[in-house]
């Protein structure tokens, strides 16, 4: 029985005069207003489309953005820290501009010159998410703020966890089915995306829980876990699985020893600890006849990776261009190549998929040298929770799209801002003689100890 409560004509109202006066706080009042409700926001795709038919609407993200940039002027803040990541960023994001226009003469499509060309717009939000972390580490400046920003995130996803159980609550979870499957509330990411977001958040807050002493702290953090992987768990995402295992191991690697007994307990145990459903969703990977073939699923994956593979070798040093391989409709009506790496060397050739490295790096190095630097258990939790995100991230990454997505990756932008600001917070308390190469120095100490443990 469904219970009405007369709410629904009067809700799209309700959210779009919260998105004006989120708006007017965060330009005449506190900047951090407008980060806040992002970051409550951002996952739920589906509940912003209540926006959609009312004017600006459909720019909710840009225009709570623009609030918090005007009000860092009114006050005369800066906009940007001046921080080395800023240089691999502002390259990427004329890099992939300029790619946007090689593909539009590949392609013979629009001019991409404003957002209603959808290659421009997609663009425009994969680069408006390196913006929003370079917005965070300007606009939080105290820890408590930062504190509050991850607060936000957590009651964000209970909210998006909540309502994925109450989706799957009348449907048989005792074997798997295709129709068991949902995204929730990140709507077109899809429901390996929704996987993704999960995966990704849930060893963030692993990678904290070591260093949290407070009790009401780690029992929040402990229901957040608890539902996040039950989620993740009902995704039946197998890509979404293998990334949360590489990122407790992470976790294991880089603090606590006994994430890696779990991690190899689930390794050895999975057929007799996970669900029946999710035994049957891992062992669908080769045919049940014992023949060693992929299922039909891994078989699709590995055609459209053998077309990505064909497109790089006919354009091998730029690509076909930024977001074409949507528009091409080259296997079947597949508009991903379900492995982003290959999609960049596809869309992007050599010298994109060098500069997507390089990104990779920055965003690891930024999380290992913090961990490096720091002495302060928060700052601590945050690097060790943002490394193993990234490489969580950068294995799910082999699975399909995960990085385009700002329902998906909005958070892990946000928390590289915080991360960074935990930088510009160590060198300000470094001594004086040090300050300036303080996180420098850590930075070259992490890439050795990569170096390292590579070796």
């Amino acid at each position: 029985m469904h219970i009405h409560l007369g709410i629904e004509g009067v809700l799209p109202w309700a959210l779009y005069l919260g998105m004006w006066v989120s708006f007017f706080l965060s330009m005449l009042w506190r900047p951090q207003i407008g980060l806040y409700i992002l970051a409550f926001a951002l996952p739920m795709q589906t509940g912003r489309y209540k926006l959609q038919p009312f004017l600006l609407g459909p720019q909710f993200v840009d225009l709570l953005i623009l609030g918090v940039i005007l009000g860092l002027l009114f006050k005369g803040r800066s906009i940007i820290e001046s921080l080395p990541s800023n240089r691999i960023l502002l390259f990427m994001a004329l890099f992939l501009y300029l790619s946007l226009w090689e593909g539009a003469f590949f392609a013979d499509a629009p001019l991409p010159i404003w957002i209603t060309d959808p290659r421009f717009s997609n663009w425009k939000n994969y680069v408006e998410m390196f913006f929003l972390a370079l917005l965070v580490a300007s606009t939080l400046t105290t820890k408590k703020q930062v504190q509050t920003l991850i607060v936000v995130m957590c009651l964000s996803v209970l909210v998006v966890n909540r309502n994925y159980y109450s989706l799957l609550a009348d449907r048989d979870l005792s074997h798997f089915s295709y129709d068991i499957r949902d995204a929730g509330l990140l709507g077109y990411a899809g429901v390996n995306g929704f996987a993704a977001f999960e995966a990704m958040f849930c060893v963030f807050l692993i990678g904290m829980l070591p260093f949290i002493k407070r009790i009401t702290a780690r029992l929040g953090i402990l229901a957040v876990l608890v539902t996040g992987i039950y989620c993740l768990l009902f995704a039946f995402s197998r890509g979404g699985y293998i990334g949360f295992l590489v990122g407790i191991i992470t976790v294991g690697l880089l603090k606590s020893r006994k994430y890696l007994v779990i991690a190899f307990l689930i390794i050895f145990s999975w057929q007799t600890l996970l669900p029946t459903a999710v035994q049957q969703r891992i062992s669908m990977t080769t045919e049940s006849s014992g023949s060693g073939q992929f299922d039909s699923s891994s078989e699709e994956r590995l055609t459209l990776w053998r077309d990505a593979l064909d497109m790089f070798e006919r354009n091998p040093v730029t690509g076909t261009g930024f977001n074409t391989y949507e528009f091409m409709h080259r296997v079947g009506s597949y508009r991903d190549t379900h492995n982003y790496y290959l999609k960049v060397l596809a869309e992007t050739g050599i010298v994109g998929m060098i500069l997507f490295l390089l990104l990779l790096r920055m965003l690891f190095v930024s999380g290992w040298s913090l961990y490096r630097a720091s002495d302060d258990p928060f700052w601590s939790a945050i690097a060790t929770g943002f490394t193993a995100l990234v490489v969580c991230g950068i294995v799910l990454n082999f699975f399909g799209d995960r990085w385009s997505y700002q329902q998906v990756d909005g958070y892990l932008w946000m928390l590289l801002g915080t991360v960074l600001r935990g930088q510009i917070e160590v060198n300000a308390s470094a001594p004086e003689d040090s300050t300036p190469h303080a996180l420098s120095a850590s930075s070259d100490q992490a890439e050795h100890s990569l170096h390292v443990v590579v070796a």
